[in-house]
């Protein structure tokens, strides 16, 4: 059974149908990458798949129930958001921040869950500095663990990787996929296509609001894919054990 399922999703925007008749699951064991050109509706898609946007049409299903009939208690227990904007409201010590993230485990228990995520991501040695003498890279991290101090089965994260150094990028999208590997699931945006092709299993290509490919990183972006939706001139290469995309302006 899917930790995720959409089907036939349609939303507004300003007064805009911005997604279109998408169809999207996301099982148990699986990283999913959504990527797509600037204003394709990926944002909206991921709200509105997890209750936070109006859906105008179609069904979200969480965990095989209607996302509106789950109590928004065991929604929270459920899956984990990181949204795209990245704004600190107050001036708490990181692990404070971190433990934010599981906001009905007893606070002895929280906090120990924020430490343990900000070790996961590499800033456990800022565990008591206040956020806002952190870095942008650093409180990206911070706001990185308090979702996975959630430990929640779907994680749900909107360009999780922006602003941060590569490094932090690849450490990150390697917390995602081993967060999958243990029998959850992720469903993230990407724009960096190389970077989702490296570490999805699967990619979700949305354009104009329509999903028009869905499969393994080497069959969703296809050479025709990636020049009709990005303008792309592309092919893949053999690397070692691994298979990279190579990609130029069309």
């Amino acid at each position: 059974m899917s930790l995720l399922s959409l089907r036939n999703i349609h939303a507004r925007l300003s007064g805009r149908e911005v997604v279109q008749a998408v169809n999207l699951d996301v099982a148990p064991g699986e990283m999913v990458a959504l990527v797509g050109p600037n204003g394709a509706g990926k944002t909206t898609l991921l709200k509105a798949g997890i209750g936070l946007h109006p859906i105008s049409r179609g069904e979200s299903r969480l965990a095989g129930e209607p996302i509106h009939s789950v109590d928004v208690v065991q929604r929270a227990l459920s899956l984990g958001y990181l949204p795209q904007e990245r704004r600190l409201a107050w001036g708490l010590a990181a692990v404070e921040v971190a433990a934010l993230g599981a906001p009905f485990a007893p606070p002895s228990v929280a906090i120990e869950r924020g430490r343990s995520a900000l070790d996961l991501f590499g800033v456990g040695e800022l565990a008591d500095t206040s956020v806002f003498a952190l870095s942008g890279g650093e409180r990206a991290r911070v706001l990185l663990a308090r979702l996975f101090a959630t430990e929640a089965a779907l994680l749900v994260a909107d360009e999780p990787v922006a602003g941060l150094d590569p490094d932090a990028q690849l450490l990150c999208l390697e917390r995602f996929r081993a967060h999958a590997r243990g029998g959850r699931a992720v469903l993230m945006t990407l724009h960096d296509l190389s970077l989702a092709a490296r570490f999805a299993d699967r990619i979700a290509v949305l354009d104009q609001g329509r999903l028009v490919a869905d499969g393994a990183p080497s069959q969703a972006l296809s050479p025709k894919v990636l020049k009709s939706v990005f303008g792309l001139k592309a092919r893949w290469i053999e690397a070692g054990d691994q298979t990279l995309l190579v990609a130029d302006r069309a």
